[in-house]
C-alpha cells in the first residue's frame, strides 16, 4: 500500500508588524477627524470671510471711479452742409461730374475722424479742460503728463465693421464729468473742422474768381485786338474808296466781299461803318458772358460755415448710466469668496499640523512601550 502524503494546509504568514506600521504612521490623516476639527473652527471660517468682505466693500465704495460717456456718429446730414455743398455746385459750374453731395459729406466726415483722433488736439483739449485742471492741481509736471495719457488712452475711437458709423467714448470720474468732456470735445472739433474747411473754401471761390476774371479778360482782348483789325481795314479801305472816288457800292450778285475789295462798298458806306464800329461795344461770344455769370454768382455767395457740422449725431452725448469700475457687487463677491478660501485654508493648516502632532506623540508612546 501506496504511502500517500497528507498535505495540510499551512496557514498564511502575515506581516502583522508591516501591517501595524501602515495603520500607526504618524504621516497618516484620517480625513474625517480632519473635517471634524475643521467643522469646530468654523467659526474661523466665517470670521475671515467676513473680515475680508468687509476690506472688499470699503475698497468698493472708496476707490477711484470710471464712468465712460459714448457718442454714435456718422457722415453729416445735407441741412448741415448745405451752404459748403451749394459753394462747391457753383466753383465746379460747367464740370461734367461735379462732387456729389455724399462725397462732400463723406471728405468732411474723415476729416473730423482724422482730426479728432489726433493725439496733439486730444492732449491740447484735455489740457486745458476744468476737469483735468481740478484733478491735476496738486501734481508734479512729470505727474500730470503721466495722468494726462492714461486719460487719452482711455479715450476711443471705434469705427463700426458695416457702416461709416463711429462710436466715440470718453472716461471721467462721474458720468456728468464723462458726459460734459466728451460733449466738450466734440463741439471743439466741430468748430475747428468748420473753421478749417469754410476758410479752404474760401480759398477756392478766391481762386475761381481769379481764374475766371483772367479768362474773361483775355476773351475782352481778343475781342478788341479783333476790333482794332477791323477798324484798321475799314480806314484802310475807305483811304482806297476815297482815292478811286467810288463813293457808292459797285459790288455785283457774284461778287465776294472780304478785307481785299472792302473798298467797293464805297466811301459813304465805308465812313459810315467807321463811325459805328468806333462806338459800338466788343463784340463778345457767349464763352464770355458765361464766365461773367459764374463770376456773379462766386461774387454774391456767401460763405457761412455757422450752423455746419462735419458729422451727424446718431446718439448724442448723455450720462452713463453704470460705472465701468469699480464693480462693487463683483469685488464684495470676490472678497467673500477669498476670505472663505483664506481662512479654509488657515484651518486646514493649523488643524493637519495639531493632528500630525498629536498622532506622532501617541506613535512616539507606543513605541517607547
Amino acid at each position: 500500500m501506496t504511502e500517500k502524503k497528507q498535505y495540510q494546509p499551512q496557514p498564511m504568514n502575515i506581516d502583522y508588524y508591516s501591517v501595524q506600521q501602515q495603520y500607526n504612521n504618524p504621516y497618516d490623516i484620517d480625513l474625517f477627524d480632519l473635517a471634524i476639527q475643521s467643522w469646530k473652527k468654523k467659526s474661523w471660517i466665517v470670521g475671515c470671510a467676513i473680515i475680508v468682505t468687509l476690506l472688499s466693500a470699503i475698497y468698493a465704495f472708496t476707490a477711484k471711479e470710471q464712468w465712460t460717456a459714448t457718442a454714435t456718429i456718422d457722415a453729416p446730414s445735407f441741412n448741415s452742409i448745405e451752404n459748403y455743398y451749394q459753394a462747391y455746385q457753383l466753383i465746379e459750374d460747367g464740370v461734367d461730374r461735379g462732387t456729389t453731395l455724399d462725397t462732400i459729406g463723406e471728405r468732411l466726415f474723415k476729416q473730423f475722424i482724422s482730426q479728432a483722433g489726433s493725439y496733439n488736439e486730444l492732449s491740447n483739449y484735455i489740457r486745458k479742460s476744468t476737469y483735468f485742471q481740478e484733478i491735476s492741481s496738486e501734481k508734479s509736471e512729470q505727474n500730470k503728463t503721466i495722468l494726462l495719457n492714461e486719460i487719452i488712452d482711455n479715450i476711443k475711437i471705434v469705427k463700426d465693421k458695416d457702416d461709416l458709423i463711429y462710436y466715440i467714448s470718453f472716461s471721467a470720474d462721474s458720468a456728468n464729468q464723462a458726459k460734459n468732456l466728451l460733449a466738450g470735445y466734440m463741439e471743439t472739433m466741430a468748430s475747428n473742422v468748420s473753421q478749417i474747411q469754410y476758410s479752404q473754401l474760401k480759398t477756392l471761390i478766391s481762386n475761381k474768381k481769379n481764374n475766371i476774371k483772367n479768362q474773361m479778360d483775355a476773351l475782352k482782348k481778343i475781342a478788341e485786338e479783333q476790333r482794332v483789325e477791323e477798324i484798321d481795314n475799314i480806314k484802310m479801305s475807305l483811304a482806297i474808296a476815297e482815292k478811286s472816288n467810288i463813293k457808292k457800292p459797285e459790288l455785283n450778285g457774284m461778287a465776294r466781299l472780304d478785307n481785299n475789295n472792302l473798298f467797293l462798298l464805297g466811301s459813304d458806306a465805308l465812313s459810315a461803318m467807321f463811325g459805328s464800329i468806333k462806338n459800338k461795344p466788343l463784340a463778345l461770344d457767349g464763352s464770355y458772358y458765361n464766365l461773367q455769370r459764374q463770376y456773379i454768382n462766386l461774387d454774391k455767395f456767401k460763405v457761412d460755415g455757422s450752423g455746419a457740422q462735419a458729422f451727424n449725431y446718431l446718439k448724442n452725448p448723455s450720462e452713463p448710466i453704470s460705472r465701468d469700475k469699480p464693480k462693487r457687487i463683483f469685488i464684495i463677491i470676490a472678497g467673500c469668496i477669498l476670505g472663505g478660501f483664506i481662512g479654509a485654508g488657515y484651518v486646514l493648516i493649523s488643524v493637519t499640523i495639531q493632528v500630525y502632532s498629536k498622532r506622532y506623540v501617541n506613535f512616539s508612546k507606543e513605541n517607547s512601550n
